[in-house]
């Protein structure tokens, strides 16, 4: 199995489920959508750049480019004006436990050429149900998705729990000119319920995980 790269939309599929990217959604952001064997979605997540401070106009960032690395699919949505920053998105397949299981891994980074920036992205997913089942790891159990933020990045991320859906906004410290950050988070879509026991070892996995070379 590999992605499937065709313009702004990116494809991965195994017997039991899908993955839809659209890199250039709404407003020109990427969406990211998991979808069963029935077509059914067991995932909606959008991202979307902005200012933490409102200081500046907000940041509307169209897609770039797109590549394909091995299992990688690397998204770049390149710095220009009005906006103050750029911002990269590299989604990357794994192996989990599970038979028919859907693991990935999600690296944002952002940049910026400002002396004054504060950038900061927002990850909206749909879906009332989601839970932190230990810090840094969100379970919605109606879908049984996981979504994993790594414990170096933590401190980085706020939470808000919404009528219909989570929202993650992600960065949004002060960063200097030439600055590269990341942040590193994992999805697992399970192909049945799942314990306690089950998310605690996928995070314990991802926590004690070595950093990707290549990233």
């Amino acid at each position: 199995m590999s992605w499937d790269l065709r313009q702004n939309t990116a494809n991965w599929a195994n017997p039991k489920k899908s993955i839809e990217i659209d890199l250039a959604h709404s407003l020109k952001t990427p969406w990211l959508q998991i979808l069963d064997d029935s077509g059914e979605s067991v995932l909606n997540m959008g991202i979307r750049p902005s200012e933490l401070h409102g200081q500046h106009v907000p940041a509307e960032i169209p897609f770039g480019e797109a590549y394909v690395r091995q299992n990688d699919l690397i998204a770049i949505y390149p710095e220009h004006a009005p906006s103050r920053f750029g911002y990269q998105i590299d989604v990357r397949m794994l192996n989990d436990s599970s038979p028919n299981a859907i693991a990935m891994e999600f690296w944002l980074s952002i940049q910026t050429t400002w002396l004054d920036s504060h950038p900061q992205l927002s990850l909206q997913l749909d879906g009332a149900l989601f839970n932190a089942a230990t810090p840094g790891c969100w379970i919605n159990s109606k879908s049984q998705l996981g979504l994993l933020v790594h414990p170096l990045d933590q401190s980085d991320c706020r939470v808000e729990k919404q009528e219909f859906g989570l929202l993650m906004s992600v960065f949004g410290r002060f960063m200097e000119k030439g600055v590269i950050r990341r942040m590193r988070f994992r999805v697992i879509s399970a192909s049945q319920p799942e314990t306690d026991a089950y998310w605690s070892e996928r995070f314990a996995e991802f926590s004690k995980s070595p950093l990707p070379l290549t990233t």
